[in-house]
């Protein structure tokens, strides 16, 4: 029974390799690339060339994300198995062999322009036009063939720091036992352990739980200060060295928008302050009453907002997002369905599975759009399933969609996830709406989700910039410097708690400052998680009025999801009738958000 039991927890990674071998689908990627490097020198030369040449790259991406997808999910099922070690350095070495045999393509692509778009106007591939407009707008920044190949010889190891720190983090750093408050030990293996224990009613597990948690990061912060400087001196160099002013500057391109973006995003942001302080204060008089208490340390603030706890089956996680996403329509739920029905998941946590969650990208040719978790039973779980849902039925929206451009920019990659989580919310609300203390679990999830994907995002982000300020500006890049700028970005969009302003640079609250330096998005070099707060921001708007049962809107959500990146980022974002520029967007959410805190204020009476 536990065997069966195991199988339906997890996913069948076996449906990618279409009844074939690893090995064959292996040798099969490498006699594509072969194909395209043998084209190569004559794929601009006439119509035919040109259209083998997107066929065989067609070929090539679905080979490569089917080996990717089934190598890379292995291997974050176990970060430790020499197997899947040896696979993953294998096909980083022949695609990057292969890459650097097409180092020069963006160059030839820029000097064929005029062939090309002749080609382009055929109407079997015409659509193929905006991936090589987006190709031309780098003209500016490509380098000379010789010195292309030199960088893409070199850029296997690109990657590097974000591996150091994934190995540093989910296998090298331990966890030492939490304490109960009769000194018996508790194993802290796993993340989700850390989580577990965070909620329990024993103060002294939660808060030996919290101080070996931060501490554990914290007594490596000179190894993370170091790793994450010489990222970003890296990715600031090789920005440069392509003509743009910094990373940063790199990264916004690469998002077809300008960094005054961001910039204003930021000031947009801090009208959140007064909402999260007030939200907070309603919070921790709720909470002191719960667990009646005068004073709340952090080890407590991670406690829900009600009396009674909550467990869910996977099973009953399931019917409960079902019903959830109804607003959605039959053939959402169909593949939802689908998800949970044919091993698309990989529940339960185990040790040296990767932390946290995700759903696959690269999904093109592939059957499943797979979802990894680390279920826990709590109501936190249930969310992200949920979450994660959102992102694979974007997935496959798109690929029903979209021959060309399948990919999902990460500028609004959250909104399809965070829309299921609001939906969520909202059917809990309601279907709970006689039982105080599941409400006041909801709201508080609803609101404090907002806040951490909103202000905490923006807090993680502008810091991010800032460091990114100090590198190229020559300035000390040491863990005091990073956690001075991260306490000041705390203040500007947050604020502290009255209670830990004198506290924060103290033992064990100061421990909690090496968060700042274990964000993992920190170490990719995509300047990613502002996008987070974009994705809030939207999602807040968009799941209100489908809830509502606003057709336009749900039709409008659709076209969204199959997009792709067929338009620029902000274009698509527009789909939604919705433009980040406007600053009444930003009011409209406050006013959204007021309303779900004054709620959970009224449940306090």
């Amino acid at each position: 029974m536990q065997k069966t039991n195991l199988k339906k927890y997890s996913w069948n990674l076996e449906t990618i390799l279409n009844g074939s071998a690893l090995e064959k689908l292996y040798a099969n990627w490498l006699s594509k690339q072969a194909e395209i490097i043998s084209l190569f020198p004559k794929f601009s030369d006439n119509l035919i060339n040109f259209k083998k040449w997107l066929s065989l790259n067609e070929q090539y991406d679905i080979l490569s994300n089917r080996l990717n997808n089934y190598v890379s999910n292995n291997y974050n099922e176990n970060q430790n198995s020499p197997e899947w070690i040896a696979w993953t350095q294998k096909i980083n070495n022949d695609a990057n062999k292969f890459h650097v045999s097409l180092s020069n393509y963006t160059n030839k692509v820029i000097e064929n322009k005029a062939n090309l778009l002749k080609y382009l106007k055929d109407q079997n591939i015409k659509e193929f036009k905006r991936e090589f407009e987006l190709i031309f707008r780098q003209a500016p920044h490509i380098l000379k063939e010789d010195q292309q190949k030199v960088l893409s010889t070199t850029s296997i190891i690109n990657g590097g720091f974000s591996t150091i720190f994934s190995t540093l983090c989910d296998t090298e750093i331990k966890f030492e036992d939490a304490l109960n408050s009769s000194g018996k030990k508790i194993p802290l293996k796993t993340i989700a352990d850390v989580t577990k224990n965070l909620k329990s009613d024993d103060r002294q597990i939660r808060k030996t739980t919290w101080i070996n948690f931060n501490q554990s990061y914290s007594k490596y912060e000179n190894t993370l200060t170091q790793t994450l400087y010489y990222n970003y001196l890296m990715l600031n160099t090789l920005s440069k060295i392509h003509k743009f002013p910094d990373y940063v500057g790199a990264t916004a391109f690469t998002d077809e928008i300008d960094v005054s973006v961001i910039e204003d995003l930021y000031k947009h942001v801090e009208i959140f302050k007064s909402s999260f302080q007030k939200y907070r204060t309603i919070f921790n008089q709720i909470l002191k009453k719960q667990l009646n208490l005068k004073s709340l340390e952090p080890w407590d603030k991670t406690m829900d907002l009600s009396k009674k706890t909550f467990t869910f089956s996977i099973e009953d996680t399931q019917k409960i997002v079902l019903n959830s996403l109804k607003p959605l329509g039959d053939e959402y739920l169909t593949i939802v369905k689908k998800a949970f029905n044919d091993q698309w998941i990989s529940w339960l946590p185990k040790p040296n599975k990767q932390q946290g969650a995700y759903s696959i990208g690269e999904t093109k040719g592939l059957s499943k759009y797979y979802i990894s978790l680390n279920f826990d039973n709590t109501i936190r779980s249930v969310y992200t399933i949920a979450h994660e849902l959102g992102h694979s039925l974007n997935s496959y929206f798109i690929n029903k969609k979209q021959k060309i451009y399948y990919e999902v920019s990460i500028f609004y990659a959250e909104i399809s996830s965070i829309v299921n989580e609001m939906l969520l919310s909202y059917y809990l609300l309601d279907i709970y709406r006689n039982d105080k203390n599941m409400k006041q679990l909801v709201l508080n999830e609803l609101i404090n989700n907002f806040f951490a994907t909103v202000s905490r995002q923006i807090v993680f982000s502008h810091t991010e910039y800032v460091l990114n300020q100090d590198v190229n500006q020559s300035k000390p890049f040491t863990k005091e410097n990073v956690k001075k700028t991260y306490l000041e970005m705390i203040e500007r969009y947050q604020g502290f708690d009255k209670d830990m302003v004198n506290k924060i640079n103290k033992e064990p609250y100061i421990y909690s400052l090496s968060t700042i330096l274990r964000i993992p998005h920190f170490y990719i070099g995509n300047f990613y998680v502002y996008k987070y707060a974009i994705g809030q921001i939207v999602s807040v708007l968009v799941a209100n009025k489908i809830y509502s049962g606003d057709k336009n809107t749900l039709d409008k959500y659709f076209k969204f999801l199959s997009s792709g990146c067929s338009l620029s980022p902000i274009e698509t974002i527009k789909i939604l009738g919705i433009d980040l520029k406007n600053k009444n967007i930003y009011i409209g959410v406050q006013k959204i958000v007021d309303s779900w805190i004054n709620q959970l204020n009224s449940l306090d009476k």
